[in-house]
């Protein structure tokens, strides 16, 4: 018996250790009010803790085991930590893709004094751990012990997904998750696609397209839909903005909404969004200098679409949903505009991917422009009023008709147009549900603009009355894929009235609304 509760209370302390050191740094930018945020936060470590209590004792069973994967941990941990409380940034697939393709004089570019203090600090941590391990504590039927903590570690991971997709974020735990992503997004980009057919109608001599991806924002919270709140004081100033209040998205999260939007995929042939490449190739096979510019996450299911691009830039690379620090889509606009300056190409587009009104929504607009008060101040969003949490999303639509408004500004004295389109909508409390990925009207009612110069209005007055006489019809999100191309005189097989907004189009509103 003593040597259970030797061997114990050693696990204790190496869990407890592992807490302070490589856990807690990922909590430390959660946003907490008062005492009740704060104990939320504290139960949320507690359960990580837990989580890697059982890897330890299932480590530990062996001392031998545990000298070689214990200075491993250390390492590891000290490494994530580090960043994540230096930098904000945490692991993530692209973090990792970076890592493998730098070479030596890159890697010794982020190693500073400060990180090898902290790795030797906890390597010390583990030799006395060892040492008093190896010296004073033997365990008889270790097996017995590895797999009774393998069973429990196992209940525990899987009782509860929210706790297991909290855990797969956390050290240690956020390593293998990291590289089984990496894995199936690097058999995504690697997956054979093929070109979907297409015909030239005409060759523009200049024209730049900006297509901008956004995040969570709802049709109805636009000032320009008729939304009494003025959530968009830029864009309804501007000349030549034409809002579609009527886009449907039947997808409800991201990962599933991107291939919809990229593709020729829609209801009655999902699947294109396997076998075809997106409208990018198009594009770019038709001499049009193409640019990815992103600020989120890459998922499997749209990951190959990028690699299609000349130029791939992730402006925050180490950023996730579970990190609580400043995360702004302004960083994505001096990337543009460096990149228009040195290419001199007289056809462009980019494809911004926005962060846009993804919860936490104040990490996601400068302080100075939290115009709607009182703001959400806990990461629970059940912990925040609804009067906070509409606020803060408000203040989110408020940022992204600046973002918008920044590109066009841009591109005023060119043949050129914009096009803002949100993945999806937000659920903010009807039916006392939050934020996306759930079966709700309110989240498939996504947000879209789109503007064009003079120039282009003067060089295509045909797609620009169509455009606004379609302005009130339905379309669905799969109408992006041929009208960003259908702009650029590229006609996709497959391409009609009812999936088009740049087409004029007699056919009967209803005919919008019926699923395809």
């Amino acid at each position: 018996m003593k040597q259970i509760f030797d061997y114990a209370s050693w696990v204790l302390v190496v869990t407890l250790w592992t807490t302070i050191c490589f856990i807690v740094p990922d909590f430390m930018d959660n946003p907490t009010d008062g005492w009740y945020g704060q104990l939320l936060v504290a139960a949320y470590i507690t359960a990580c803790g837990i989580g890697s209590f059982f890897l330890l004792y299932i480590i530990g069973t062996n001392k031998y085991v545990g000298a070689f994967l214990l200075p491993i941990w250390s390492i590891l941990g000290s490494v994530l930590s580090f960043y994540r409380i230096g930098f904000h940034t945490t692991f993530t697939p692209i973090i990792l893709d970076v890592t493998l393709h730098t070479n030596i004089e890159e890697a010794m570019g982020v190693v500073s004094w400060q990180l090898v203090i902290w790795v030797v600090f906890n390597l010390l941590c583990v030799f006395l751990l060892l040492v008093w391990r190896w010296r004073k504590i033997g365990l008889t039927y270790s097996w017995i012990h590895a797999i009774i903590a393998m069973v429990a570690g196992t209940l525990y991971f899987t009782c509860n997904a929210r706790l297991q997709n909290s855990l797969c974020q956390r050290f240690p735990y956020s390593v293998p998750t990291t590289i089984k992503a990496y894995v199936a997004m690097q058999q995504s980009i690697e997956q054979d696609r093929s070109t979907p057919p297409f015909t030239i109608t005409e060759q523009p001599d200049s024209l730049t397209i900006v297509f901008i991806i956004g995040e969570s924002a709802r049709a109805d919270h636009l000032q320009l839909n008729g939304y009494e709140r003025e959530t968009n004081p830029l864009l309804s100033k501007r000349s030549n903005i034409v809002s579609f209040p009527h886009i449907y998205s039947e997808q409800t999260h991201t990962l599933a909404c991107m291939p919809y939007i990229l593709t020729r995929a829609d209801s009655t042939h999902e699947q294109y969004q396997y076998s075809e490449r997106s409208f990018i190739t198009l594009f770019r096979q038709n001499d049009y200098r193409t640019a990815w510019l992103s600020n989120q996450d890459l998922g499997n299911t749209f990951a190959h679409f990028p690699s299609e691009s000349d130029t791939v830039v992730f402006a925050n690379a180490g950023k996730t949903d579970f990190v609580y620090s400043p995360w702004m889509d302004k960083e994505l606009l001096p990337i543009m505009y460096s990149i228009r300056k040195a290419a001199h190409h007289p056809r462009a587009l980019f494809v911004l991917h926005t962060i846009g009104s993804h919860w936490y929504y104040n990490n996601h607009v400068p302080p100075c422009m939290y115009y709607f008060q009182p703001i959400t101040t806990n990461r629970v969003i059940t912990a925040n009023s609804l009067e906070q949490i509409i606020n803060s999303y408000d203040n989110s639509i408020r940022y992204m008709d600046y973002f918008v408004d920044k590109v066009i500004a841009s591109l005023e004295n060119s043949i050129a147009l914009v096009v803002y389109q949100s993945d999806h909508g937000e659920a903010l409390g009807e039916e006392g549900a939050y934020l996306h990925g759930i079966d709700m009207e309110e989240v498939k009612h996504p947000a879209c603009i789109v503007w064009y110069s003079d120039a282009f209005a003067a060089a295509y007055p045909d797609k620009v009355n169509a455009l606004i006489a379609n302005r009130n019809k339905r379309y669905h999100t799969d109408y992006v894929f041929y009208s960003l191309l259908y702009a650029a005189g590229i006609e996709a097989e497959g391409d009609c009235a009812t999936m088009n907004i740049f087409r004029q189009n007699d056919i009967s509103e209803d005919t919008h609304s019926m699923g395809r």
